[in-house]
């Protein structure tokens, strides 16, 4: 058993867009969770909705910013992704360069301090 204090967390109900990603390459990006959501404290995992308005390809996000990738084909309902530990941002890349997209969140958790 860990030798440290639990850490309390909590779930923030949230309905709308938070970004309209139309990137010209096929390079990871960073979406700032914390310039994007009316949130003070540590964001450690959202909910995400993505709805693709023109193009073919996949967009794709990385939980934890990790090296494998997850993705939305079309249109994918309620995805958790773990935000990476300190970094409030979510990584992501799109499979053909100019696809839009349009990405909402649902909900997400934060760290009570």
């Amino acid at each position: 058993m860990p030798d440290f204090p639990p850490i309390a967390h909590n779930f923030v109900p949230y309905n709308g867009k938070i970004a309209d990603i139309n990137e010209a390459d096929v390079l990871k990006h960073t979406l700032d969770l914390s310039a994007t959501l009316p949130e003070t404290r540590t964001i450690v995992a959202v909910i995400l909705d993505a709805t693709r308005v023109a193009g073919s390809g996949d967009l794709l996000y990385y939980p934890n910013e990790g090296t494998r990738p997850f993705g939305w084909i079309g249109a994918n309902r309620g995805r958790f992704v773990i935000i990476a530990p300190g970094t409030q941002r979510l990584q992501y890349a799109q499979t053909n360069a100019g696809d839009d997209w349009d990405l909402y969140c649902m909900g997400y958790v934060v760290v009570i301090d």
